[in-house]
């Protein structure tokens, strides 16, 4: 399915979408492009890692899209609107691929999604649509899901060497709450994940909360998220595990993160869980110097014989408990030996002390850097190697928009799609000013402008450099017709169609 029908595939599942529309924060416009991405308020402090910045934007952002912008505040690359969240550089095959979700996000306090993740390729051609179409699901109750297309969550999309990927699920389904003072015919929001098979959509592995509901009892998450009336009915189920990443290690067993267990949980190959590593008490595990609550984004990294660091991003805050601990990015080491768990390093920057209520990432980059998204705050971090902030992003006001997740990636981009290009005769003046802009290109130098009288006869009239996402041109003289054609390594097809010059500028 290619991306434009993928998208008309989801338009009956995203007509219950409504958007507040923010319109405090300022936005970028462009005369031959109708993208309007935010106007990145950034702040260096010291050397950034090479590649561009990806996030997704919602809440009551200005546009729901996903984007690829530089450090310079310049749009590489804007998606067709939609409700999109993690948006990231992944490898299939041996190649560079985007992949994101596209679907209806629920908001808070639900927090989960309904939909599919869409792979492209470097021309942004819409290559994969990884689903799980039926799973015997049910959605919440307020929503009607007689078209929706697939029942992939929006928390994870994570491609492995092997050509899968793991991705989650959120069920509605009755269950019996009576041991934690809930109703005996009540109702959860059960949390399930995947491994599918991307190219075929086969499922490989599937997990179910519910499922294991004797090995990770009711009664162990409600000091972190009390049932209190939640659970009556299917439009207000208890979400209790809120399951929101998954990661595989190398002997093809798994490790999830619940946000409200404020736990993660190895599950071995025949779905039980072979240990707990509970942020505040330990579980499994002794906690040498480290606490976390209400985690996202757990990434096993270095794994050996006797253990592993991990990496999380540590919320430490939610919609049960706020505004007393920061949030930070977390890696630690995990000895599987002496089941003991030491800090290696914290991530936060003490000029700008954040706390995000929901969501959030923390991605490890070449040189010991990091990139951390925080979620419910609509700002991107960079630290480097001493865990000093050397960079901030900010897309929009706190706690009005939100990012789900945000990475920094190396990206070229090669679309297939022609260049954009305005002209318009400058007011009292012998000059034609031409706007060129090409979505998604990431190779072209220069811009080759022609012009004339006649559409079908034009000559080179202007050699320019380009300078950003959109690159303007000068021209002495009044033409009728212009044309522009990209230069650059690797390029073959970046010939704009011929437009005419509109009126005065």
């Amino acid at each position: 399915m290619r991306l434009s029908s993928a998208f008309a595939a989801l338009c009956g599942l995203q007509a219950t979408l409504t958007v507040a529309e923010d319109t405090t924060w300022p936005w970028q416009t462009y005369k031959s492009s109708p993208y309007e991405p935010p106007s990145l308020k950034i702040s260096k402090f010291g050397p950034t890692s090479p590649g561009y910045l990806f996030f997704d934007q919602s809440w009551d952002a200005h546009q729901y899209s996903v984007f690829i912008m530089s450090d310079k505040n310049e749009l590489v690359w804007q998606s067709p609107r939609g409700d999109l969240k993690g948006f990231r550089v992944q490898k299939l095959d041996g190649k560079p691929v985007l992949t994101y979700f596209n679907g209806l996000g629920v908001p808070e306090p639900f927090g989960w999604g309904y939909g599919i993740i869409q792979v492209l390729d470097e021309s942004y051609q819409s290559i994969y649509n990884v689903s799980v179409t039926n799973d015997n699901y049910k959605a919440l109750g307020s929503i009607d899901s007689s078209s929706f297309v697939s029942w992939i969550d929006m928390h994870e999309n994570t491609m492995t060497p092997d050509g899968t990927m793991l991705v989650t699920g959120y069920n509605v389904t009755r269950a019996d709450l009576s041991s934690v003072g809930g109703p005996k015919d009540g109702w959860i929001a059960d949390s399930l994940f995947y491994e599918i098979d991307v190219k075929t959509n086969e499922i490989l592995f599937r997990w179910s909360a519910l499922d294991h509901i004797d090995q990770i009892p009711l009664k162990h998450v409600q000091p972190f998220y009390p049932i209190k009336d939640w659970g009556r009915n299917s439009s207000y189920p208890y979400g209790y595990f809120h399951i929101n990443s998954v990661d595989k290690f190398q002997d093809g067993t798994y490790i999830i993160s619940s946000r409200y267990y404020c736990s993660l949980f190895k599950i071995a190959k025949d779905g039980s869980v072979d240990w707990t590593l509970q942020g505040q008490t330990g579980g499994d595990f002794n906690l040498n110097g480290i606490k976390f609550s209400y985690q996202h984004d757990a990434r096993i990294h270095d794994e050996t014989d006797d253990g592993f660091m991990l990496s999380i991003f540590d919320n430490a805050n939610s919609d049960v408990q706020n505004g007393t601990h920061h949030t930070e990015g977390i890696l630690m080491n995990v000895n599987l030996v002496t089941r003991g768990v030491s800090l290696v390093q914290t991530l936060h920057d003490p000029r700008d002390e954040i706390f995000s209520t929901s969501q959030g990432n923390t991605q490890l980059l070449p040189g010991n850097h990091a990139v951390m998204g925080y979620g419910s705050n609509p700002k991107i971090k960079e630290y480097n190697s001493n865990g000093t902030c050397v960079m901030t992003a900010q897309f929009g006001l706190d706690a009005v928009v939100a990012s789900y997740r945000a990475y920094r990636s190396p990206w070229v981009g090669v679309p297939k799609t022609l260049p954009d290009v305005f002209s318009c005769i400058e007011q009292g003046r012998n000059k034609t000013d031409v706007y060129m802009s090409w979505n998604g290109a990431t190779e072209h130098k220069m811009w080759k402008v022609f012009g004339g009288a006649n559409a079908s006869d034009l000559s080179p009239v202007a050699a320019v450099r380009k300078t950003g996402f959109e690159t303007v041109a000068s021209i002495r003289g009044n033409l009728r017709y212009v044309q522009v054609e990209a230069h650059g390594l690797g390029i073959e097809k970046g010939v704009s169609n011929v437009v005419p010059v509109k009126g005065q500028c």
